[in-house]
């Protein structure tokens, strides 16, 4: 049986927690084992990175880097005994290159290579503890196999040919690193926050495995957020299609892009919890659950509306496509969109190109921008033809106010956009009025 385990930052965020993740590879006989970096790491590097262009900042990235050092000997110490020595040494050689890059720093180049370290150091601490516990274990570098090309997509077709010949005994622990990949110049390089699940769908969808375990510090998928409401409560079972929007729309246990290359293949993803490993958690996978009506809500935050008003093109032939071909020279993409007689309303979570986009739409018409915003998004057996659904939810957030709302482009979900402020009142007036005992899987 193949299995593909991925572990998140706080799943190996010390020598403790580390060795329970080696309890559960060794007990599940986990064919690959995909790292992210102890947690911290990511965004210290991401600090160091961020200071590196700035001048007179070298105290504080020494300091970022001594606080990474103080991390991982204290991991090394607490974990190791015959590789103590070794580790040390890969510690020291990853925070010079880490200072070295910080010093000349190539503003491409050098960030991705500063942000992969992480992944690297952590990933080849774990393999000698591994080791050491008298396992047969590869260390396997990610970049040789995980490419991606101009579009930053993953070559799958490389991914397949090459892993396979990788992972090719079936005694042997292969550890690897999620996140990092080399991109198609040849350079190290990153498939974005959150990418270690990404990489361990990939990987489990190069190897057909059997399953993908996503190994977190929560118990599977919740109905809503438990850090934002009270009264939440796991869910066992749910399809691809629903997890896809749940995690698209901010549910933080999974990376959006995590479930295609599972459903591609029909391979079951199992979100589990790294500290109570026989906790049931969530199964995703191609089966409906068809014995809730509503199944889970999601937030995502820095939301930015953009509404265009123009009487005299908004329905001429090709409009939208024009408006559409703005944000796609910008590679930015839209969540919602929303059309009236003479005006569009559409929203972006990525305001980067922001300026440069409200420019070039005001060839069309008046614009206003307004930030600030959260899309709440309702996941469940939605279908169109029940009488009563839409009444049913929009009397359980009759107090709030809504700024678009999104629904009948599927039978799974409706998305609602409110003002970041009333996000908190809005998932607990819904999980209070939609989620009662008798919804529970």
């Amino acid at each position: 049986m193949i299995k593909v385990l991925k572990f998140g930052g706080t799943s190996v965020g010390s020598a403790k927690n580390m060795k329970m993740v080696a309890n559960i590879v060794t007990a599940e006989k986990a064919t690959v084992t995909v790292l992210s970096a102890m947690s911290g790491t990511t965004d210290s590097l991401v600090r160091i990175s961020a200071l590196s262009v700035q001048e007179g900042k070298s105290a504080e990235i020494a300091e970022t880097i001594q606080m990474l050092r103080d991390k991982y000997s204290t991991c090394i110490a607490e974990l190791l005994d015959s590789h103590k020595a070794e580790a040390t040494a890969k510690m020291e050689s990853v925070l010079e290159l880490i200072a070295k890059e910080s010093a000349d720093f190539k503003e491409y180049t050098s960030e991705r290579l500063i942000l992969s370290q992480g992944e690297l150091l952590t990933s080849a601490i774990f393999s000698m503890y591994m080791q050491e516990a008298g396992y047969k274990t590869v260390l396997l570098n990610a970049p040789d196999f995980m490419h991606t090309d101009e579009e930053q997509k993953v070559d799958t077709t490389f991914l397949e040919a090459n892993v396979k010949n990788l992972v090719n005994n079936k005694d042997t622990f292969y550890i690897t690193q999620g996140f990092i990949c080399t991109n198609y110049r040849g350079e190290i390089d990153n498939l974005g926050r959150g990418g270690s699940d990404y990489s361990a769908a990939l990987i489990g969808g190069a190897l057909n495995a059997d399953e993908v375990q996503v190994w977190t510090d929560i118990d599977g998928m919740h109905n809503n957020d438990p850090r934002v409401v009270e009264g939440t409560y796991p869910i066992r079972k749910m399809s691809f299609d629903e997890a896809a929007e749940l995690a698209y729309f901010g549910a933080k246990i999974l990376h959006p892009a995590t479930i295609q290359p599972c459903k591609d293949k029909g391979i079951p993803v199992f979100l589990k919890n790294t500290m109570d490993p026989a906790a049931e958690g969530t199964k995703i996978s191609s089966e409906d659950d068809n014995s809730r009506t509503f199944h889970a809500v999601a937030a995502k935050d820095g939301i930015t509306v953009i509404r265009i008003y123009s009487t005299r093109m908004l329905m001429a032939y090709g409009f939208l496509r024009k408006v559409f071909e703005v944000f796609e020279k910008y590679r930015t993409p839209i969540d919602m969109i929303t059309t009236a007689e003479v005006s569009v309303s559409l929203t972006v979570d990525n305001t980067k190109h922001l300026e440069e986009i409200e420019e070039e739409l005001k060839a069309f018409g008046k614009i206003e921008v307004e930030q600030n915003n959260t899309i709440v998004c309702l996941v469940g057996n939605l279908e169109h033809s029940q009488k009563g659904l839409a009444a049913t939810i929009m009397n359980s957030i009759q107090n709030i106010p809504l700024k678009m709302i999104s629904y009948g482009a599927s039978h799974r979900s409706i998305a609602m956009l409110v003002e970041t402020q009333y996000k908190k009142e809005i998932m607990q007036s819904m999980n209070d009025k939609l989620f009662g005992e008798n919804n529970h899987a």
